[in-house]
Parts: structure tokens; C-alpha cells; sequence
């Protein structure tokens, strides 16, 4: 008998497909992001209502600090004001004070001055007219027109002084003044030194004049004699010229000429 065949194997199954299982973790975790966005978003709108809040009471209180500063740099500035107000008028008192006491002792250096220098035109008037003799008209009349010009010069020195000290004394009575009583024994102690000078330098003038004017007239003395001398020789000359009869150019051993008459 011949063999019979076997069936063929049937063909495996497929697979089953994947079906998604859902986990409890997942869930968990999609449910704490959702709370913690949702916290967060509470958080930021809280603190961005805090933060105006902030803003708006920090800057009232900025706008209350700024006032109440402003009051104050008012009211600072008022008294500032008043005391400097007082500190320029009692300046200004004090140099007054010190300005007239100043002019007080210039005019009197001047009166000084003035007295000297008379003194002085007179000791050299006396010794001029002393020396010179025959110029002595002349001399007195230069003395007398240069201590009229003096007198007009000084007289417009203080005038052009004083109004000086009149305009300087205007601008500077806004000034500073805390050293108006020093200023005032400086300028006492400047007036008397001043004085002092102008009379040790008049009696120094005096003796330079009276050494000037022997010296003078020891000089005239000395050319008088000799030109009394020249005229002597030359007279004694010419009579030796008239009595010898014929004039003579020169005598001998001489270098002065004859006189011819």
C-alpha cells in the first residue's frame, strides 16, 4: 500500500496589539503640574499686587519725604538769609569805621607832609639866594611858582584821594569787617610812622640843602678869585704894553694873551 501524506502545520497566531495601560504615576504627575502652575500663577499675581502696593505706598511716602525736605531747605535757607544779611551790615559798619579812620590819618601825614616839605623850600630858598647872588631873583621866583605847583598838586592828590576813598568806600561797606579793629590800630601805627618818616626826611633835606650851599658858595668863592686874577694879569699886561709902547701878543713864559689897547 502506498503512503499517505500529512496535512501541513497550521500557520502561529499573530500577535496580540499593544493596548496602552494607563498608570497611576502619570496621573500624579499631570495633577501636581497643574496645581503647581496654578500656584505659581497665584504667586505672581499676589506679587505683582504687592508690588504695586509697595510702589504705590513708597512713592507717597517719597513724595511726603521730598515735601517735608523742601520745608526744611525753606525754612534753612530763610534764617541763612537773615544771618548773612546781618553779618554784611555789621561788616560794612566796621569798615566804615575803618575807612574814616584811614582818611583821618592820611590827611594828617599829608598836613605832615606839607609842613616838611615848606620847610625844606624854604632852607633851600635861603641857601640858594645865599650861594648864588646874582641869580638869587631868579631863584626865588622858581621857588615860589615850584611850591605853588606843589601845593596845587598836593591839594589834587587829595582831592582825586578822596573821592577815590568815597567810591571805594561805597563798594566796600557790602564787604568783610570782623577785622575793622585791627585794621584801625594798623593804620594808627602806619600814621604815626609815616610821620616819623616825613620829619626824619625833612631834617635830612635841611642838611643835605645847607651842605649844598657851602659847597656853594665855596666854589663861587673859589672862580671869583680866580677870574680876579685873570683880570689882574691881564691889566698888568696891558700897562706894560702902554708903557713899553707897542702891544705884545704874549709875555714870556706865559701862554696867556695880551690884552691890546
Amino acid at each position: 500500500m502506498g503512503k499517505k501524506k500529512s496535512a501541513p502545520a497550521p500557520a502561529p497566531a499573530p500577535p496580540p496589539a499593544p493596548v496602552a495601560v494607563p498608570t497611576q504615576s502619570l496621573q500624579t504627575q499631570t495633577a501636581l503640574n497643574e496645581v503647581s502652575g496654578a500656584q505659581s500663577r497665584l504667586n505672581m499675581t499676589l506679587g505683582a499686587q504687592l508690588d504695586q502696593q509697595n510702589k504705590d505706598f513708597f512713592t507717597t511716602q517719597d513724595i511726603r519725604q521730598t515735601q517735608a525736605t523742601g520745608a526744611e531747605t525753606r525754612l534753612t535757607l530763610g534764617v541763612q538769609g537773615e544771618q548773612d544779611r546781618a553779618s554784611i551790615g555789621a561788616r560794612g559798619e566796621q569798615e566804615r569805621l575803618g575807612y574814616e579812620t584811614q582818611g583821618a590819618q592820611q590827611r594828617l601825614g599829608y598836613q605832615t607832609q606839607g609842613e616838611q616839605e615848606r620847610l625844606s623850600i624854604g632852607s633851600r630858598g635861603e641857601q640858594e639866594r645865599l650861594s648864588i647872588g646874582a641869580t638869587g631873583e631868579e631863584t626865588r621866583r622858581t621857588v615860589l611858582t615850584q611850591g605853588e605847583q606843589e601845593r596845587l598838586n598836593i591839594g589834587r592828590r587829595g582831592q582825586e584821594e578822596r573821592l577815590g576813598y568815597e567810591t571805594q568806600g561805597v563798594q566796600q561797606r557790602l564787604g568783610i569787617g570782623a577785622t575793622g579793629e585791627e585794621t584801625r590800630k594798623t593804620v594808627l601805627t602806619q600814621g604815626e610812622q609815616q610821620r616819623l618818616g616825613y620829619q626824619t626826611q625833612g631834617e635830612e633835606e635841611r642838611r643835605g640843602i645847607r651842605t649844598t650851599g657851602q659847597e656853594t658858595r665855596k666854589s663861587a668863592l673859589q672862580q671869583y678869585m680866580q677870574q680876579n686874577f685873570v683880570m689882574n694879569r691881564q691889566r698888568e699886561w696891558s700897562q706894560d704894553a702902554y708903557r713899553t709902547g707897542g702891544p705884545k701878543t704874549s709875555r714870556p713864559g706865559s701862554s696867556q694873551p695880551e690884552l691890546v689897547e
